[in-house]
């Protein structure tokens, strides 16, 4: 019986060690720019993500979505238009997530693909 207790703790253990080492793989990726390009019938939109730690925050994300797009009007490209938002981020180490805090939105990092995920939308790392 002690024999399956210590097996069962060094499993636990070493399940414990990787997550933890992917968890710090993931918050080392996720500060820099993240780029983003999509298309509708109504308009064309290029998104950046700037996102940086805070300072002397272990779990704390600021978020700085750049936004350019035109609008379709009639089959026609409209002038170019700019938005600038600015949101902050909590990083959850158990789900291996950050939520946006103002959006309630969740951002999904995938290192080994260089991206990350908000919703549907993919984002490319620079």
């Amino acid at each position: 019986m002690k024999r399956i207790i210590l097996l069962v703790s060094i499993a636990i253990g070493l399940t414990a060690c990787s997550n933890g080492n992917n968890s710090n793989a993931i918050t080392e990726f996720i500060p820099g720019t993240y780029v983003n390009q999509a298309q509708s019938g109504y308009s064309v939109a290029n998104d950046t993500l700037i996102i940086d730690k805070a300072k002397n925050t272990d779990n704390i994300y600021l978020i700085t979505r750049k936004t350019g797009y035109r609008r379709i009007t009639d089959g026609k490209l409209q002038p170019l238009q700019h938005q600038v938002k600015r949101w902050s981020g909590t990083w959850d180490n158990q789900k291996q997530i950050l939520e946006v805090m103002q959006t309630h939105t969740f951002l999904i990092f995938q290192p080994d693909k260089r991206n990350l995920l908000n919703g549907v939308s993919e984002y490319w790392k620079l």
